[in-house]
């Protein structure tokens, strides 16, 4: 009887490890099954704008006075579970009522306040946000994180804009999700200081400076900006269907100026780089576009900073497909050495929520998927779903064991409603 008994615990234990290897075994399959439910359901989708901005001055908005109020509502949650990103939860909303004048058809001013709220909290960090900010107690916001807005434009042509103030995001400038995270939008501050923006059927260009941290003489804090520049230079006829695009992107941060009173402080510079190449064909049908690119980008420490690279690397291979206005992504990720100023955590060698702890080179694939669908007039919703697999990958941290992990998956996705109503309050005699 007994005999029997180890016998079929035996059969039960083999059946769960049968069982465990197949589920391995089908990762990519359901995966791939889940991006074509997701095709599939979304064939209707229209123009996806949540995070899209356009610097062009509207000519009939000259000497009108106007109440723009901007708001993002949304809801965001990132199901990571190991020693290298944590999950967690960005429930709020983002909202930016402002007054919006065109003095000229080429001059624009704006000024109004941003404002920050995620649902349970009360009191917000008083200080510059970057991501989900650290909370540092005696200076605080109550109800909202509040931030006052204000921006001077100058069109010197219907392509050519100078941007004082806040500036134009735009899809994160169109940087590539290893270098600028997407949730930023959800959780950082409006980007300001000075821009410059070039749009043609051959070339783009957007280059700006962040000033994110201002210094008076005796501040306890140091000064800190971003530098960026993102361009995509086509290389055939603009009119052509296919086309080869050369994308060349950067973005640094800096810390530290002549002012600084802080002891034993070392100017401190970061930067990310990349440039590759991209193949785009574009069709008038139902399904509207492919993409492929392959990117290279570098991670650069120019000293000061006490973090274990000096320098790093990534390579960046991403299929884009677009049905109609539904978008679904698939890239994989390789890089050694690499931190990730601004793009999302995911990227880089190094942990988030473990100290200490840095990975050898790593792999990923990752599935991404976003549609968008207005639904009135300035009114419009939004979805997007996020899948990350890793492969198998090691890593050290000093005075323990070394990390040995297999393959594994996680998942975030967030659902989203964005009101950018216009309403009109006074018009000067011309």
């Amino acid at each position: 009887m007994f005999c029997k008994d180890i016998t079929k615990i035996e059969e039960i234990k083999h059946l769960f490890i049968t069982f465990a290897i197949m589920i391995k075994r089908i990762k990519p399959i359901l995966v791939l099954n889940l991006i074509i439910f997701c095709l599939a359901t979304s064939a209707n989708g229209q123009n996806n704008s949540l995070f899209s901005q356009n610097p062009k001055i509207d000519s009939n908005d000259l000497n009108i006075v106007f109440l723009k109020v901007d708001n993002l509502n949304f809801f965001k949650d990132n199901e990571f579970k190991a020693e290298k990103v944590s999950g967690y939860t960005l429930p709020g909303f983002r909202l930016s009522p402002k007054l919006s004048l065109a003095l000229h058809k080429n001059i624009l001013l704006e000024a109004g306040v941003h404002l920050l709220h995620y649902w349970g909290a009360n009191k917000y960090p008083c200080y510059s946000y970057l991501d989900i900010p650290s909370w540092k107690g005696e200076q605080y916001q109550k109800g909202f994180h509040m931030l006052p807005l204000f921006r001077a434009q100058v069109s010197l042509k219907d392509n050519l804009h100078l941007v004082f103030g806040n500036l134009y995001v735009n899809n994160n400038h169109n940087l590539i999700l290893p270098l600028y995270n997407t949730e930023l939008n959800l959780s950082s501050d409006p980007e300001t200081g000075f821009q410059l923006i070039y749009d043609s059927k051959q070339f783009s260009s957007d280059v700006w400076v962040n000033w994110q941290s201002f210094v008076f003489r005796n501040d306890n804090h140091q000064e800190v900006f971003t530098l960026g520049a993102s361009t995509k230079t086509n290389l055939l006829k603009a009119d052509n269907k296919f086309q080869v695009y050369i994308p060349l992107q950067l973005i640094g941060q800096h810390r530290g100026g002549e002012l600084d009173t802080i002891e034993d402080f070392k100017m401190q510079t970061l930067i990310n780089y990349s440039a590759g190449i991209g193949m785009r064909y574009s069709f008038n049908k139902l399904v509207k576009y492919i993409n492929f690119e392959s990117i290279y980008s570098e991670f650069i420490n120019n000293g000061g900073v006490s973090i274990p690279f000096d320098n790093g690397y990534g390579f960046y291979n991403k299929l884009a497909l677009g049905i109609k206005d539904f978008n679904i992504n698939i890239s994989h990720w390789i890089s050694e050495d690499f931190i990730s100023i601004y793009g999302s955590p995911h990227f880089g060698n190094i942990s988030t929520n473990t100290p200490n702890l840095i990975f050898d080179k790593m792999q990923m694939i990752l599935a991404q998927f976003d549609y968008s669908l207005p639904l009135y007039k300035d009114v419009s919703m939004g979805f997007e779903g996020n899948i990350y697999y890793y492969l198998p990958f090691k890593g050290d941290r000093p005075g323990y064991e070394k990390v040995i992990r297999n393959d594994v998956m996680f998942f975030s996705f967030g659902i989203y409603l964005k009101l950018n109503p216009k309403f009109r309050l006074y018009r000067f005699n011309d």
